[in-house]
Order: structure tokens, then C-alpha cells, then sequence
């Protein structure tokens, strides 16, 4: 071999053995990451659970077992079931087992206790196959220990996946419960609840799915508010239709949804969490009392007086809403959006059609509003009404009207050339707007119509402008948004409603 030959080696040899070192390094890393013992992902500062996905299934055995009296399941396998079973269960009862339950176009009524109990087990995996009926019944035997109350109850981290259908009635209290982490990849699910619908302790992740949910009680919650980082639901995509008898969407820290259509025809409170964040999506909500809430927590600041909104008395720096992408609407008895804290507004479309009693506010923070993009439109009574802030970089309107306007009337914003650059049609009566748009510039000229009627002209000089007088509503003190007035004094509305944060 020549010099410049072997030179020539030596250099290839030299970057043969980097390369190996560094396929060392990343497959190390990459067995380091499928190993951890937490198989978690952080994402949007929490640690969701993806350990479903990491479980090679083809290391344990299957089993096919045709239904007929109650299954009890001692070791870890993948269990393919098929047929009915009119009154017993599946049984789980597998220490540090890793079990995936095939249900396939199977029937399990217990009029005794819930269909599927995992009182033990590493990890819970259902997947669905057909059309799978499930239902528990209205009480059960004392055999069970008394927190299990769901047709489908897991210790353990339960998953639902495949392409099938749970119809499932809960007859007793709820219907699906996890102790641990709840996870949905996929599937559809027509649930009906005595009282909760899909409850995991430690989180829900929703990843994709058809739900239909109703429920007498909350139809969505994730129910720890001790363990940092746990508490919280994320919904990054799926189809969600939910009438719910108490809240639809419920955290105890984190409520984040990334995408989807989510549709909340009947709640209490609509979406409610110490922090909510949308970033996208098509989100409907109507609910009797608040309907998207940012409470909890200790309180950071108390007897804010002049300085916070009407919810000042209850200032928590640490509650925020978050909306940055999106299509949000809000038809609220209560407060339209409330936090404690922050309402910030950076994306999206935000609608709310608020309350009509001066109790409540159709945007209500206990610090402040800011809005820096996207378009937000909030009516509602001017009692306790709150305009888009002074913090916002987007120029927004605060308009108080002398009279109650009726449900079905049209609000519109024209520039001086006529065009049209927001609309807003009631569903309720009213008598304060507040509106904010990147379409309203400084130094421009704009009406104000009340269904195709000109009710006044302004120029934009300040981020916020007000029309009318707001000495009616909160405003009011010296005419100053987001200043002056009385806190709400523990935000009761009026009827039947109360206080919940």
C-alpha cells in the first residue's frame, strides 16, 4: 500500500470510528429514552404518559376467550374476547402485568359491579374492534371497595385505542375512571353517566376520537391537585359533544386543548382549570354559570381595589386564560371568560355572549385583559362589564348603550370607507360590547351600527375606545377600562347559581 493510500485509510478509518461513536451515543440514547421508567414526553411544561406505545405486545402470549361467566385475568398477554356476558365481568388482577384487552363486538352487562375492573396491574390497554356495549349496574356489591364506582375502573394507566365503538351506560356513578393516567388514542364513545363520564385522576389525554358524552355529573376531569405536574387534561385533537349536568371539562391545574371540535351543548361551567390554554380548534360552550374558568390555588393578591377587574378580590397571579388559536364561542349565565388572574388573547376568534344579569361579566379578570391578535368580541349586561384592556396592543371598543337591546340584534363596525370589519349578531339581550380587532388602526374613523343603523362615530385615539356612558357599568370610575368600580364580592350571580372556583 502506497503513503497516500494508507493516509488515505487511516482518515477513512479515523471517521469510521466517529461514526460508530457517535451510532453508539444515539442508539444509547435512544434505548435510555424507551426504557425510562416513566415513559413520559414533556410537552406544554407537563409529562404525558406514552408508555402504551412503548409495549411490544408480540413478547406475550394471546388468549381467545369467547364470553360467558366473569374472566379473571392473572398475567400479562394480550386477551382477544369475543361473545356476551349477561351478568358478570372482566376481572384484572395482575401485579406489574402489562395486559391489552381486545374487546371484539363483545356485550358485558353486571348487574352487580362495573363490566371491566382492573384492581391491579403495570398497565391497561383496551382496543376496540366492532361495536362493544357495556354496562354496569345501579349499585354494587359490597365485594368492591368503595372508590370503585366506575363501569370501567383501572388502578393502573388504561388506554383506549382501535378503530371500534364503546357504547357504555353507567348506571351507578361513573362511567370510565383511571387512577392513574387516561389515555384515548382513537375510537368512538357513546357514554351516559349517573355521574362522571371519563375521570383519570393523574391526567386525560385525548389524542383522536368520536365522544358523545352526557352526564348528571362532569363530563371530562382529571381530579389531582396534590402531585405537581399532575392534574391536568390535554385534548390535541378528536370530535367532543357533551351535555353535561355539572362542568364539561374539568382540571385541577391544566386544561389545554391543541385542536379539534369541541362542543359543550348544555354544562355548569363550560371549561374550567387553574390555567386554560386553547390554541386552536373549533370550541362551542354554553353553560348556566362560568363558561371558560381560570380559578384555584392560593391566592396571590387579595383587595386589589380600583386596580384589578371585577373579580379583584380574588386575584391569583398563577390563573390565566390563554387563546392564541381558534375558533372559541361562549354563550354564558354567568361569567362568559373569568380567571382569577390573566386573560390574554393572542389568536383566534373569541365570541361570548355573556350574561344578561349585572352580576356577572362577559369578560371578568381578577388582574387584567390583554389582547394582542386575533379578534374578540364579548356582550354582555354593563354591571360588572370589563373592556379589552389598556395593556393590549390591538385597539378595541368599550360601548355602553342606554337601553337593553334585544336577542338578535345585529352589531356592526364599519371604517370610513363602508366596508364592514366586525359583526356580531346576540343570542341574548344587552347593553355593553366590548370588541378589539387588528382592523381598527390609530387616527382612523369608524360607525358604530345598531342593526344597520348608525349609533355613533368615533375616532381611535387611545387602545380603548368608549362610546356611551360608561358610568353604568364598572368602567365607570372616572371612565378609566379596567379601573374604578366594585369587586364582584365572590362573583355570586343571580338565580339559582353560586360561587365555583
Amino acid at each position: 500500500m502506497d503513503k497516500k493510500t494508507s493516509r488515505g485509510f487511516e482518515m477513512d478509518a479515523r471517521w469510521l470510528l466517529l461514526g460508530v461513536v457517535i451510532l453508539a451515543a444515539t442508539l444509547t440514547t435512544i434505548s435510555l429514552n424507551n426504557n425510562n421508567s416513566n415513559n413520559t414526553t414533556t410537552m406544554s411544561g407537563i409529562a404525558i404518559d406514552n408508555g402504551d406505545l412503548k409495549i411490544n405486545w408480540n413478547r406475550y402470549n394471546t388468549y381467545d376467550v369467547e364470553l360467558s361467566s366473569t374472566y379473571t385475568i392473572t398475567k400479562s398477554g394480550t386477551y382477544h374476547f369475543t361473545g356476551s356476558l349477561n351478568d358478570g365481568a372482566i376481572i384484572i388482577n395482575a401485579s406489574d402485568a402489562k395486559v391489552r384487552l381486545i374487546l371484539d363486538n363483545v356485550k358485558i352487562t353486571n348487574n352487580n359491579g362495573p363490566a371491566i375492573m382492573c384492581g391491579n396491574a403495570d398497565d391497561l390497554v383496551i382496543e376496540l374492534v366492532g361495536e362493544n356495549t357495556l354496562k354496569d349496574g345501579s349499585s354494587y356489591s359490597k365485594d368492591y371497595d368503595e372508590d370503585v364506582t366506575g363501569a370501567i375502573y383501572s388502578k393502573s394507566d388504561l388506554t383506549f385505542t382501535g378503530d371500534g365503538t364503546l357504547n357504555l351506560t353507567a348506571n351507578y356513578q361513573d362511567a370510565i375512571i383511571s387512577k392513574d393516567d387516561l389515555k384515548f388514542n382513537s375510537g368512538t364513545y357513546n357514554i351516559t353517566a349517573a355521574d362522571d363520564g371519563i375521570r383519570g385522576k393523574d391526567s386525560v389525554y385525548i389524542v383522536a376520537g368520536t365522544f358523545d358524552i352526557t352526564t348528571k355529573g362532569d363530563a371530562i376531569k382529571s381530579t389531582n391537585e396534590t402531585d405537581s405536574g399532575k392534574g391536568f387534561v390535554l385534548i390535541e385533537n378528536g370530535n367532543i359533544t357533551i351535555s353535561a349536568g355539572d362542568d364539561g371539562i374539568r382540571a385541577e391545574s391544566k386544561l389545554m386543548i391543541k385542536d379539534g371540535t369541541i362542543k359543550i351543548a348544555k354544562s355548569y361551567e363550560g371549561l374550567e382549570a387553574q390555567i386554560v390554554t386553547i390554541d386552536g380548534g373549533d370550541i362551542s360552550v354554553t353553560s348556566s354559570d362560568d363558561g371558560i374558568n381560570a380559578g384555584g390555588g392560593s391566592s396571590t393578591a387579595t383587595n386589589t381595589g380600583m386596580m384589578g377587574g371585577p373579580g379583584a378580590m380574588d386575584a391569583n397571579e398563577n390563573c390565566s386564560i390563554i387563546i392564541s388559536g381558534g375558533s372559541v364561542y361562549v354563550n354564558a349565565a354567568g361569567d362568559g371568560l373569568d380567571s382569577n388572574g390573566y386573560i390574554n388573547i393572542s389568536g383566534g376568534t373569541v365570541v361570548v355572549d355573556g350574561p344578561t344579569n349585572n352580576g356577572n361579566g362577559a369578560l371578568d379578570s381578577g388582574i387584567s385583559i390583554s389582547q394582542t391578535g386575533g379578534t374578540a368580541i364579548a356582550v354582555g349586561a354593563s354591571g360588572m362589564a370589563e373592556s379589552l384592556g389598556d395593556s393590549s396592543s390591538v385597539y378595541n371598543i368599550s360601548a355602553y348603550f342606554s337601553t337593553t337591546l334585544n336577542a338578535g340584534t345585529t352589531i356592526k363596525i364599519k371604517d370610513s370607507s363602508g366596508t364592514t370589519i366586525l359583526k356580531h349578531t346576540s343570542a341574548k339581550t344587552f347593553n355593553h360590547i366590548a370588541a378589539g380587532t387588528p382592523e381598527l388602526k390609530k387616527g382612523e374613523t369608524y360607525t358604530l351600527y345598531v342593526d344597520d343603523e348608525a349609533y355613533d362615530t368615533f375616532t381611535v385615539s387611545n387602545t380603548t375606545t368608549i362610546i356611551g356612558n360608561s358610568d353604568q357599568g364598572f368602567n365607570g370610575m372616572g371612565g378609566q377600562p379596567n379601573q374604578g368600580g366594585q369587586p364582584n364580592q365572590g362573583n355570586q350571580p343571580n338565580g339559582p347559581t353560586g360561587v365555583r372556583r
